[in-house]
């Protein structure tokens, strides 16, 4: 076999020689395989055919015992006289029909065309097949011609009728008149679109008035397409609709409103009450200058809009939709999504169906509905426009420049700067466009509504070259697919006074979209961003009540999330963990679902403004609050951050006992374990307000709220003696640091002293660590009472 280049389907001869193994007591091995490659030949550019099904067609020839030849005179037949299967043939005869140029793609994802003609002569008429590289003939010939056409193939056509196929090296040739004095005369009559009453095919000329948008139609386990053109001549008006592969001829042939076109054997069908016309296989659409009437379109003024059908409204989109998704009664998907138009009468909504939904359209962009019907609004006390079956649907049509400056006037969409809509002497409720880079951007949080239903809620901070703002996403506006420092274009965002600040609401009728490259190109880098609207200070140089700081840490230690109860009843959670960097170490307050903390200890990470506290200690403290962004680090970020080791080497200095000051943070001791109370080591708490509480006869009562309690949290606290060479002092241990040290948890401590009924059941074992080292992290503290001072256990690092 010839080599075949890779975009062409490739046979092997052995895959030959299998399919052969068929039909070998009916047909010699050489004839077989010139059938293969003849149908390989002719179908190398098709996009239907397969490999298989070129063996399968051979096969199928042979198994039915046709009189398979090749004629080597290239002789011409008659039509009535051909026969499926043979070869290398010609006919001769007039051209009655050319079909439009269609195109698809190979299974190798090349462009190929096809195309049909349907030849007459006086025993019969037959469809020819023309393939990509037969296309260059179509220029060289037209309906009436007498023709030749050499090379061909006779085999059985989709419909169950013969057809001819035309084969790279087929040829045409067009003759004169006398060279078929018998073949049937050529007459193109055209027929008014007003005296079409019967089905049948008819050529038309007609003027396209609308060409109507894409549809979809299920049917069975597929999808049919099409797009129906309104067409106009003197007499009517009727429908012309493209199917499926069809539609591209809108493109190929520049199909306009307002061209004037021939349409040859336009297939009329009487159906739903009505004539309308379809392309047949072997129909043409021939765009030219035809003498016909100017159509004028009635625009309907939206403020002039009431209840009606087939109308036309030309304006401007003022506000667009996300699409939503809903479920038919029978079970398949449709979507619809709802625009807002305006002309200079008045706006209108639109709600668009299905496959509208996904033409490409933004706010400012001219649109022009044709067909559409009006109906009354029963949720916003007005009417609507709904699309519908039969609406068209033009975005930015050609118009007249006073129409077009006029509606362009209508709506403003440059973006509003932020420094705008920050501007708290305004209103709030404002729906404003904003462009800007995400400064920060947190966790999607859930929250349970008063109607017991799930929402869900994600904040960021958006920041052009004028400032940033606060900006909540609510429910399906939290499913984002921008990061941190992207860019990112809101529309119709709500304005709303938030903690003494304005902030933005991006909700159900917001749309959240992708700025252009123009408009990114106008926006600062995020890193400049960054560095202007934060101040990065170390945590020795934060002071009381500053913000738009940002500290760079790492976590040194993850307390336990602890839950409360708020004063209306509900469940808070809150968790304290210790970050630090070379200059000091302070305690972070993290809040309800914040506390499900994403990140382990020596974790680097970076606060952007954090609320900064003094506490009654006087030492400061950082609260993550609504607008705070917790990140980890970036890779270049965290190079930057010293690590646990170098941290604890600067801010843990190792002291002896004889040395410790009454103000000293964070420093180390080594010692040993001289004395240990082993027999008092869970203290119960309300978990209501996390006070000590005592038993009663009812159970517990708070020491604090009053609160009766019938099953109180627990508090492991230990309180132990250290000495070292220089002398002896009183250590006590909290929570996880008391878990450590005793290499038990509270929940197991718990449940020995209710297996066991004695609280003092692990005494003996926690006093075995009497003269064990440990090394610790604390912090000293005066006491008053006994005039020594203490230290509060903040890190077990050691136990031996």
């Amino acid at each position: 076999m010839a080599e075949s280049n890779e975009d062409e389907i490739i046979i092997t001869e052995d895959e030959i020689k299998d399919a052969y193994q068929q039909v070998k007591e009916k047909v010699e091995y050489k004839q077989f395989k010139q059938r293969v490659e003849l149908h390989l030949d002719t179908y190398k550019d098709s996009a239907f055919m397969s490999k298989d099904g070129i063996l399968d067609m051979a096969i199928q020839e042979f198994e039915e015992g046709q009189n398979i030849q090749q004629t080597h005179t290239n002789q011409v037949e008659k039509i009535s006289q051909l026969i499926e299967g043979n070869g290398n043939i010609s006919i001769q005869g007039r051209l009655l029909a050319i079909s439009n140029i269609k195109t698809f793609k190979t299974k190798a994802g090349k462009e190929g065309k096809v195309a049909n003609l349907t030849v007459e002569d006086d025993t019969g008429k037959v469809r020819v097949v023309m393939w990509t590289d037969n296309m260059k003939y179509m220029n060289r010939i037209k309906e009436g011609d007498i023709i030749k056409v050499n090379n061909l193939e006779v085999q059985k056509g989709y419909t169950g009728d013969l057809e001819v196929v035309m084969r790279s090296n087929s040829s045409i040739q067009v003759l004169p008149e006398e060279a078929a004095p018998n073949a049937p005369k050529y007459e193109e009559k055209i027929t008014k679109l007003g005296d079409i009453k019967e089905d049948g095919e008819y050529n038309i000329i007609a003027r396209i008035i609308k060409i109507g948008t894409e549809r979809e139609i299920p049917k069975d386990d597929k999808t049919l397409n099409l797009i129906t053109l309104t067409l106009m001549d003197d007499t009517a008006n009727m429908e012309f609709t493209l199917w499926n592969k069809d539609i591209n001829l809108i493109d190929t042939l520049d199909l306009q409103e307002n061209d004037t076109i021939k349409i040859l054997k336009a297939r009329a069908q009487y159906r739903y009450n009505q004539m309308g016309l379809t392309n047949s296989w072997n129909g043409r659409i021939v765009k030219g200058d035809y003498d016909l009437p100017e159509y004028k379109q009635e625009i309907l003024k939206i403020g002039d809009a009431k209840p009606a059908e087939d109308v036309t409204i030309l304006g401007i989109i003022t506000r667009v939709y996300d699409p939503i998704t809903f479920q038919r009664k029978d079970g398949t998907d449709g979507k619809v999504r709802s625009i807002e138009v305006a002309d200079t009468t008045g706006k209108i909504r639109v709600t668009l169906w299905n496959k509208e939904t996904e033409i490409a359209m933004d706010k400012g962009d001219i649109i022009k509905i044709e067909d559409a019907n009006i109906e009354e609004d029963d949720y916003n006390d007005g009417v609507r426009l709904n699309t519908g079956w039969n609406a068209s649907i033009k975005i930015n049509p050609d118009i007249d420049t006073q129409t077009h400056d006029e509606l362009k006037a209508l709506i403003n969409t440059t973006p509003t700067p932020i420094e705008d809509a920050l501007d708290i002497n305004q209103e709030e409720g404002r729906d404003i466009d904003v462009i800007g880079r995400i400064l920060s951007i947190a966790d999607i949080r859930e929250f349970e509504r008063f109607d017991g239903t799930t929402g869900q809620v994600r904040s960021l901070d958006i920041a052009d070259d004028t400032g940033a703002i606060r900006t909540s996403l609510w429910d399906e506006k939290a499913d984002i697919n921008q990061s941190l420092g992207d860019a990112i274009k809101i529309e119709n965002a709500k304005t709303r006074v938030g903690q003494s600040k304005m902030e933005l609401s991006v909700g159900r009728s917001s749309r959240i979209i992708t700025p252009s490259d123009e408009e990114v190109a106008k926006l600062p880098s995020y890193e400049q961003l960054a560095e202007e609207r934060y101040h990065e200070k170390t945590l020795k140089e934060l002071e009381d009540g500053e913000t738009d700081v940002k500290v760079k840490v790492r976590i040194m230690d993850i307390g336990e999330i602890n839950t409360f109860s708020r004063d209306d009843g509900t469940d808070g959670k809150v968790r304290s963990i210790y970050v630090a960097d070379n200059t000091d170490q302070l305690q972070v307050s993290l809040w309800g679902n914040d506390t499900d903390l994403k990140f382990p200890e020596q974790a680097a990470i970076v606060i952007e403004n954090p609320r900064i506290q003094l506490q009654g200690n006087d030492e400061l403290r950082l609260t993550v609050a609504s607008d705070t962004n917790l990140r980890q680090a970036t890779q270049d970020e965290a190079q930057s951050i010293p690590t646990v080791h170098e941290i604890r080497n600067k801010l843990y200095p190792e002291k002896a006992i004889e040395d410790i000051d009454d103000d000293d943070r964070h420093i180390r001791i080594k010692a040993n374990i001289q004395e240990i109370d082993g027999e008092n080591i869970l203290h119960p708490m309300c978990p209501y307000c996390h006070k000590g509480a005592t038993r009663s006869e009812n159970g517990f009562e708070c020491n604090s709220c009053g609160q009766e309690i019938e099953t109180p949290e627990y508090l492991m606290i230990i309180k132990t003696v250290l000495e070292d060479e220089t002398g002896t002092i009183s250590a006590t241990f909290f929570r996880k640091e008391a878990e450590e040290l005793i290499s038990t948890t509270t929940d197991e401590v718990i449940e020995i002293f209710e297996k066991t009924g004695d609280e003092s059941s692990l005494a003996a074992k926690i006093e075995d660590l009497i003269g064990h080292e440990v090394t610790i992290v604390a912090d000293a503290q005066f006491n008053e009472y006994e005039e020594d001072v203490k230290l509060n256990v903040k890190k077990t690092e050691i136990v031996v």
